[in-house]
């Protein structure tokens, strides 16, 4: 069958040439005159009741002939009100021999719906983002309120797939796509006219299912992450997560989710926020910046985000993670979290080395051992677990620099993730 092509038309495809589906089609342009039009509020204008086919029919050898077909249409967001236009002239449907053989929707048409979306949906404009000095030294970008708008390409090829999936139906109902956009005067472009346009470190960490709905651990990755996002730190600033983060209180907005404490996770406040530590220390060794205070965490169980040896542990009061801004330039961290999730970025004016390594090496492990208890309180036969027990390791870690054409090598660390032995009570 043969394709008609014309600027702003998107051919469809070929109904199926079916008795039953011609039927149908025979139906519904019996009962759906077509119409020649939108008018300025979104409706069709009518076509005279006793006009005897539709607009646009033409025959051009008896035996063929080319019909308008209309559709309802909805953009839908969400759970807000369509937008809506009703009986559109859509389609044109090719006959031969009383048989449709090939139907073409209106790129143009489809086109002009789509450019009238943001005058009918509306649209919130951004709020700058801004740029402050800081009582530490350091500076910040502190961005605005996101705006939103029709995405117009997405919703396009929306409607487009649509069109193509469904070219039969009466009505369609198209995704409305609504994009963010930060402005001209975003955090973005105030990044780049601060000359932090080059990026040279980025790490992002995933805890498992298990975490990822926990609401009060997610709130506070966001708090931890937004102390962190914008922060601008110059050449030989001295940076420590305590004082940038915080104390952990409720008053700064953490909630209890869960710490490790002997070999155990328990509830505490700002539990989680290891996880906004340990994606910075990755950052941040990526970098090539100078390391002044480190800790692994106590015990590898409960922390599958990170790789042994590269996780940094936080407390408050008395573990800190703590970096030089070693290099010549000034950095801007850039962080966002989501659901168990953290994304980290470190930009500057320029890319002081090469490359950047990590490697952990000779690692052990350290299996726990089953210690057994009586508890004449049990019951007999009954045995009650008092601690499940956690595997120990040991690992050193390493970062080579690549930097002016010569490598280097230092040992970053020696950890050791404490074994606790299962300890199991009965009364035999």
């Amino acid at each position: 069958m043969k394709n008609i092509l014309k600027p702003g038309l998107l051919i469809v495809g070929v109904i199926f040439i079916l008795s039953a589906i011609f039927a149908g089609i025979m139906y519904f342009q019996g009962k759906t005159p077509a119409l020649p039009g939108i008018t300025p509020d979104g409706k069709t204008a009518q076509t005279p009741d006793d006009q005897p086919k539709a607009p646009g029919a033409a025959t051009t050898d008896g035996a063929t002939k080319v019909e308008e077909r209309v559709v309802d249409i909805a953009f839908v967001r969400d759970s807000e009100d369509a937008i809506e236009f009703q009986k559109v002239p859509l389609f044109k449907v090719t006959y031969q021999n009383e048989q449709p053989v090939e139907v073409i929707a209106d790129g143009d048409q489809i086109k002009q719906l789509v450019d009238r979306l943001p005058e009918l949906t509306g649209t919130k404009l951004p709020v700058a983002a801004k740029f402050e000095k800081q009582q530490n030294g350091f500076s910040r970008i502190i961005r605005g309120e996101p705006g939103y708008a029709v995405d117009k390409e997405k919703t396009l090829a929306a409607f487009e797939k649509k069109v193509t999936e469904d070219h039969n139906a009466q009505k369609l109902e198209i995704a409305l796509v609504m994009s963010k956009t930060e402005g001209e005067e975003g955090f973005t472009v105030k990044a780049k006219k601060m000359n932090f346009n080059q990026l040279i470190a980025s790490f992002s960490t995933v805890h498992d299912a298990d975490h990822i709905n926990d609401e009060n651990r997610n709130v506070n990755l966001r708090v931890a992450a937004e102390k962190l996002d914008g922060l601008i730190i110059p050449p030989g600033g001295k940076f420590s997560f305590n004082k940038v983060v915080g104390p952990r209180t409720e008053k700064c907005g953490f909630k209890k989710a869960g710490v490790i404490s002997q070999g155990r996770v328990i509830p505490g406040l700002g539990g989680g926020i290891c996880q906004v530590s340990t994606t910075l220390y990755r950052a941040v060794l990526m970098s090539g910046m100078k390391i002044d205070e480190r800790h692994n965490h106590s015990i590898y169980d409960g922390i599958n985000y990170a790789q042994r040896g590269f996780d940094a542990a936080v407390a408050w009061g008395y573990k800190d993670f703590r970096f030089t801004n070693s290099l010549d330039i000034p950095v801007l961290i850039s962080c966002s979290s989501g659901k168990g999730s953290v994304e980290l970025s470190i930009y500057a004016e320029k890319k002081p080395f090469e490359e950047i390594i990590l490697e952990a090496r000779n690692e052990q492990k350290h299996p726990f051992q089953i210690q057994k208890k009586t508890n004449t309180s049990l019951k007999k036969g009954e045995v009650k677990i008092v601690h499940p027990g956690v595997h120990g390791y040991s690992i050193e870690a390493f970062r080579r620099i690549t930097q002016s054409g010569k490598t280097r090598e230092e040992k970053l660390s020696k950890d050791r993730y404490l074994t606790f032995n299962r300890i199991e009570e009965s009364n035999n």
